[in-house]
């Protein structure tokens, strides 16, 4: 077997993974937004400046209202509640 042919089948487009779907898109940026709000978090109870205290704010305020409107539009294309990751108090946790 030729190079080029080897090449060929191990970039063959029809092997590689399928591109997800609009809907395993939501819940990957879900889970994304969960974790940064988690940083952010763990950034506030450490920092102690006020004006960084002050950014740590406005942004998980920024990253609150990002994850409502992701999780209306997950809802919306009917994510099934496993899927969907819930912030309780703060915490991120799944639903079982």
């Amino acid at each position: 077997m030729n190079f080029f042919r080897k090449l060929r089948i191990l970039v063959d487009p029809s092997r590689q993974a399928p591109a997800p779907t609009q809907h395993e898109e939501l819940i990957r940026e879900l889970r994304e937004v969960q974790r940064q709000l988690n940083n952010v978090q763990s950034y506030f109870a450490m920092e102690s400046d006020d004006d960084l205290l002050d950014a740590a704010i406005y942004q998980r305020e920024a990253l609150e209202a990002r994850y409502r409107y992701l999780l209306r539009q997950a809802k919306a294309s009917h994510a099934t509640t496993r899927e969907l990751p819930i912030i309780v108090e703060n915490k991120v946790r799944q639903i079982n």
